[in-house]
């Protein structure tokens, strides 16, 4: 156990590839955090031991670890050779988190909670960082937790996150009208959906999913951001199960823009950085900015990546895994919490 609270499965020395030929020593530990829903964490940091605080990292809808790193690519291998603490977290049902037997999620609310447990039983305070509907998790956790006045983080870094939902994409906002207006029918079961099929085909498909970027309205990358080996790779190993409810819950968002956590995070006075990507189609700038808007933080940025400041077009999970990303989005949030390790 870590701190009498983790449970360690695997622990040792690996070498894990940063990005191209740069590669470095790690030690991982693959973790569980026990209790009535068993989670399932990576954690990883330099083998001396980490020189600077923990970073929570945590997935979106339907994904899993495999969000903040690839074989060829890796996020959180990055910010562990940095000295970062790394903590890379799968939601209840995703990933190792569904290997424990466990049910996924039945409400966001779960997710938020899911955050909070392991918030409480990291080693130090936090930074967090969380893509797409783990983003919107962070907001929601960090707005009780300023609220509680306990497990406040250090910061917390959304990117490509959740808050508003539909309100700048009109197909997504449509998609989530029809799914609220039908929430009472028999037709939308409480059901676990594995979206790895979805995944794969994607995958093979890719030079059309991959041209498919520049015009259709949810498409989750931009075109040529993302190598095709290391696409197929996160694609095949990232996409996992969801639950129909949470996507009803996000479905209600769109419909009546009405976020449940946003009196509270109007009011919490947490670090806020707030990424967006100038064509995420999943997650439009004018939709990511409300976080930031709707923000209490005495201390908040809000950045975009445009092709004109960051060389390229920015989609969705370009933010964090594509080509540019780590000559651009890596640093900039590495110096955001470096400067706020010491607060």
């Amino acid at each position: 156990m870590i701190a009498g609270r983790f449970q360690r499965l695997e622990w040792g020395e690996v070498h894990q590839v940063v990005d191209g030929d740069d590669s470095v020593l790690l030690h991982k530990e693959v973790l569980e955090l026990p209790g009535e829903v068993p989670l399932g964490l990576v954690r990883k940091h330099l083998p001396g031991g980490p020189t600077r605080p923990p970073v929570l990292l945590v997935h979106g809808f339907a994904q899993n670890r495999y969000s903040w790193h690839t074989s060829r690519r890796s996020m959180s291998a990055w910010l562990a050779a940095r000295g970062w603490d790394t903590w890379n977290l799968e939601l209840r049902g995703h990933g190792r988190s569904r290997s424990q037997g466990q049910v996924g999620a039945e409400r966001f609310a779960d997710y938020v909670d899911d955050v909070r447990r392991v918030v409480a039983a990291l080693p130090d305070r936090a930074f967090w960082v969380g893509h797409s509907l783990g983003g919107a998790a962070l907001y929601a956790a960090g707005a009780e937790a300023w609220r509680d006045g306990c497990d406040i983080p250090r910061g917390i870094v959304g990117i490509g996150a959740l808050y508003s939902f539909g309100g700048a994409n009109r197909l997504l906002r449509l998609l989530g009208r029809a799914t609220h207006a039908l929430r009472d029918s028999p037709w939308m079961p409480a059901l676990q959906v594995r979206t790895r099929l979805v995944g794969d085909l994607m995958a093979r498909l890719y030079a059309i999913s991959d041209i498919a970027g520049y015009t259709f309205p949810i498409s989750g990358w931009w075109p040529g951001s993302v190598e095709p080996d290391i696409l197929e790779e996160r694609l095949v190993r990232g996409f996992d199960w969801t639950s129909i409810r949470v996507w009803q819950e996000m479905a209600r968002w769109a419909a009546t823009g009405h976020f449940e956590w946003d009196e509270e995070w109007s009011r919490a006075d947490v670090p806020l950085l707030v990424i967006a990507g100038d064509e995420d189609h999943l997650m439009p700038p004018d939709d990511a900015r409300v976080a930031f808007e709707r923000s209490g933080s005495g201390d908040r940025s809000f950045h975009l990546f445009d092709d004109w400041h960051h060389e390229v077009h920015w989609g969705h999970l370009d933010l964090v895994l594509g080509q540019k990303a780590p000559a651009h989005v890596w640093p900039l949030i590495h110096d955001w919490m470096a400067a706020r390790s010491d607060r």
